[in-house]
């Protein structure tokens, strides 16, 4: 574990093999729209304060402090909203270890969500068209009788890495629940070697004595 990590506490068997986090790519849709919202916003108090300096009144009134401001209130919140985005995306961490898949999420406070990979059922590669055109997708891990996805690891550029590391680690939990089965004690109702040898003696007796009796009559 790494000082970026000091969120995650982990079990004394239990290593990482994987980190990871959401691309940054992934809010340019909302910087890209905050733009243009921005951009209209300016322009329409530009063409409102430069067509109609003055509004009917006695005595006229300049709109250009009240229009200015309320472009800047307008500018002011799509930058956070782009900040808020971009915060979003760099508090988001995804974790694989040889025992559980962990994301960490939040700004302000931290939420952290984790599924064992011995519970793991199923694993779904989702890409769109621009994620198979530049490599990013999301990957969706669903557990027995969950009904659906109990966790996703979104927006990871070369999601087919984590799905494959995933994939080994769900195979090698697999392998020692096999061998701990191994080492378990016998089923209920299973029998011993002591306990058939001694029910095949008993057996054995009772035959014999069986056999005496028809004998005698």
């Amino acid at each position: 574990m790494t000082a970026e990590h000091e969120w995650l506490s982990l079990d004394p068997d239990e290593s990482v093999v994987w980190t990871g986090r959401p691309r940054v790519w992934r809010i340019v849709g909302t910087v890209a729209g905050g733009i243009a919202v921005a951009l209209l916003a300016v322009g329409g108090a530009a063409y409102v304060t430069t067509r109609m300096p003055y509004w009917p009144g006695d005595p006229p009134v300049n709109p250009g402090l009240a229009v200015w401001g309320v472009a800047a209130l307008v500018v002011a919140s799509q930058v956070a909203s782009a900040g808020w985005a971009y915060l979003t995306v760099e508090h988001t961490d995804y974790v694989l270890t040889n025992r559980r898949i962990y994301r960490k999420t939040g700004v302000l406070s931290e939420t952290v969500t984790s599924v064992g990979v011995d519970r793991v059922q199923n694993t779904t590669l989702r890409k769109d068209w621009r994620g198979n055109l530049f490599d990013y997708g999301s990957v969706a891990v669903s557990t027995a009788g969950s009904g659906g996805a109990d966790l996703t690891v979104s927006d990871l550029d070369d999601p087919e890495r984590f799905r494959d590391a995933l994939q080994e680690q769900v195979r090698a939990a697999g392998e020692r629940d096999d061998g701990e089965g191994d080492d378990r004690a016998p089923a209920a109702g299973a029998l011993d070697d002591a306990t058939v040898e001694a029910l095949l003696e008993e057996a054995r007796r009772l035959r014999a004595v069986a056999e005496r009796m028809e004998e005698r009559a």
